[in-house]
């Protein structure tokens, strides 16, 4: 997942991007994701920094660039030739108070792929739109799918470089205890692994087959990692959501989609709106009756999903920080 929305905003006016940015900002968190917003005031410093010595791969990792169309010594229309000489076909924003004469000087210049107009006052409005609509191509299969993984191994590691920094600080007392949970839930983790394999032993070939493919087995289950962290992050950082069952919820919330989604065939049913699982080889189609569908990942539950794995971010973000803070 990109939890990152990178803006380059172009305009003289000083005043109104203080007055404005923060706007924009909230704007950005609304649709899920952190703002970072690149300012230039001055054209000619734009074109110094992004255009000299320019490289596609880093000017692309803006998601939009929004531009006061007023700006002094060039046009927009100007400014879009520009870009497009370099390739880059990034969505741009261009705003003023004057909108038809914006409108209709840029209509001119036939440069119009991937180019909004806006109002000023209604600037915000339109920036949410473009996001919006630049947020529908997440929901694709391989972006939902990589959004879940990238996001949970982030977590992953967050889970595990604070468990381990913080433990040393632990009271003995309390590392003691740490320890005895471990231990608990790497024996329920290897009594599992032992049942598991005992029930091998009496399985059919092909059975003995499938059931070995499909296992998984850990020295200690992912929800427990997170209890251990949980139970070691609260001696030091007061936090509603580090309660008793958070593992139990980050497993429920996470875990349990991002294996259905990483560990199985995905299509979409015909309706192109609902993805299907096919966790074993099957002709890969729906019975396109899209009133009972029975899917569970529909464009607006990979956006609550999309939200949930937003809301660990902030949450796992705020850890982490915290803990840089503790140990300095």
């Amino acid at each position: 997942m990109n939890t990152t929305y990178r803006l380059l905003w172009i305009d003289d006016d000083d005043d109104y991007i203080e007055s404005t940015i923060e706007l924009i900002e909230d704007t950005v968190k609304s649709n899920n994701m952190v703002p970072v917003i690149k300012t230039y005031s001055v054209y000619a410093d734009y074109q110094k920094n992004e255009l000299e010595n320019f490289d596609i791969d880093v000017f692309n990792l803006y998601d939009q660039i929004i531009v006061d169309y007023a700006l002094s010594g060039i046009t927009g229309d100007q400014l879009i030739r520009e870009l497009r000489a370099h390739n880059i076909f990034t969505d741009i924003v261009f705003y003023s108070s004057n909108f038809e004469a914006m409108q209709n000087e840029v209509k001119a210049g036939d440069q119009l792929d991937g180019v909004f107009f806006s109002r000023r006052e209604n600037l915000t409005g339109v920036i949410d739109r473009v996001i919006k609509k630049n947020l529908k191509r997440e929901y694709s299969i391989s972006n939902i799918r990589g959004l879940i993984m990238d996001s949970t191994s982030e977590f992953d590691y967050i889970c595990r470089t604070t468990t381990l920094a913080l433990f040393d600080k632990l009271p003995s007392e309390k590392q003691a205890e740490v320890a005895t949970k471990v231990k608990e839930y790497v024996g329920n983790a290897k009594a599992k692994s032992a049942g598991n394999f005992n029930k091998l032993d009496s399985l059919s070939e092909k059975k003995l087959v499938e059931a070995s493919l499909s296992s998984v087995e850990y020295v200690m289950d992912n929800k427990d990692r997170y209890s251990i962290m949980s139970l070691v992050v609260r001696e030091f950082i007061d936090n509603p959501l580090l309660n008793d069952d958070f593992s139990d919820k980050y497993q429920s919330n996470l875990i349990k989609p991002r294996n259905d989604l990483a560990h199985n065939k995905l299509f979409y049913g015909k309706c192109l709106k609902k993805l299907h699982i096919a966790k074993k080889r099957q002709r890969l189609e729906c019975n396109q009756d899209c009133e009972h569908c029975t899917s569970k990942y529909s464009i607006e539950k990979c956006e609550e999903l999309r939200k949930l794995i937003f809301s660990y971010y902030l949450l796992f973000s705020s850890i982490n920080q915290s803990v840089d803070e503790i140990l300095t």
